[in-house]
């Protein structure tokens, strides 16, 4: 038997927030989107990642870079959240001009022609990557590249459709009152699907479903076997993974989902999902949508009840199965090291 290793106060405490954003989701790689409507030179997006305001755009070079959506003056956000396309960045504040490799160009009326130094003034820069045509993001310098980082998962997803197969259709996002921790230690154990998915658990064949870590615990994945008519939906066999901290998803016969898991608060996350489909038809399609929202609702609101006992201040320590838990509880030790650990780079 083992006891949970975090303190009540890590899924609570705004020190422990600021703690969990620097430590551990600025040194690893966060899902960003996909790459669709970035192909085109000048095309941009702007999202807010793990607290931090960033966006990508495709130079004229054909080179996708990313930067932190701040200009260098004063702090002024530069484009506004959505996708767009330009030929140069302009601050709404006072009009600092960046080109798109993030050098600034023109700081009009500043002063004298001398006053600044525009190559000392460009766009603090966000590592990017791409992997099965979606787009990461890495605020580390010094993190492992994006290949290293994803480890064994794109050799686990290479036996089914890829994101360029399939057809990218819908998607959406949700905000749950829970810390983001509590959230993905229900992710990677199944011992809830029963009490807390019943559809889920009635489409999946239990007896032939292995859940496996890789990479030292970082990355869970449910080898799953469909059962029942959803299998039309799903295929006969699929994987559910998580890769630590905030990337998982989905893949299947006939679709792939990714989901961004973050913390925007203390005591509140959100979760951002994309969908591929093929081959299903309009009523298919809409009906995994509406169960992928779901399966969201349902993990939210029970994480929602613990949250609310964490707050009450009744509950401090909890014990962990060893049969069915023993991947939260690498979950939690991978936070421990990461915050009162080595502190290191996850590889």
């Amino acid at each position: 038997m083992t006891r949970t290793l975090l303190p009540v106060s890590w899924y609570i405490d705004p020190a422990a927030y600021q703690r969990d954003r620097q430590r551990i989701f600025a040194r690893n790689w966060a899902l960003f989107g996909p790459e669709a409507g970035l192909r085109e030179p000048r095309s941009w997006r702007a999202d807010t990642v793990n607290g931090w305001p960033l966006f990508v755009i495709r130079g004229d070079d054909g080179i996708l870079r990313g930067f932190h959506n701040v200009c260098r003056h004063r702090a002024a956000k530069l484009l506004a959240d959505g996708t767009g396309a330009c030929a140069r960045i302009v601050c709404p504040y006072h009009a600092w001009t960046y080109d798109l490799t993030g050098a600034l160009r023109k700081a009009p009326n500043f002063g004298p022609e001398d006053a600044l130094d525009l190559a000392a003034h460009g766009l603090f820069p966000v590592r990017v990557e791409i992997w099965n045509e979606l787009v990461f993001v890495c605020l580390d310098d010094e993190a492992p590249g994006l290949a290293a980082w994803l480890g064994s998962l794109p050799a686990l997803c290479d036996e089914f459709p890829k994101p360029a197969d399939l057809a990218l259709d819908g998607g959406f996002s949700a905000e749950g009152d829970c810390n983001w921790k509590a959230y993905c230690e229900n992710t990677v154990e199944g011992y809830h699907l029963p009490t807390v998915h019943r559809r889920l658990n009635a489409a999946v064949d239990r007896a032939n479903t292995q859940i496996e870590a890789y990479d030292e615990g970082r990355l869970v994945v449910f080898h799953v076997t469909y059962a029942g008519g959803d299998t039309t939906l799903r295929g006969n066999q699929g994987i559910w993974f998580y890769r630590f901290p905030g990337f998982q998803g989905v893949a299947g016969a006939r679709s792939f989902k990714a989901e961004r898991i973050e913390p925007i608060s203390p005591t509140r996350m959100k979760l951002t999902n994309w969908s591929w489909f093929a081959s299903l038809s309009p009523e298919e399609k809409a009906d995994s949508i509406a169960w992928n929202r779901q399966i969201t609702r349902e993990d939210m609101g029970i994480c929602e009840t613990v949250q609310r006992n964490f707050e009450a201040g009744v509950y401090h320590e909890g014990v962990l199965s060893p049969l069915q838990e023993g991947h939260l509880a690498r979950l939690q030790a991978l936070v421990l090291d990461a915050i009162d650990g080595a502190g290191g780079h996850a590889s």
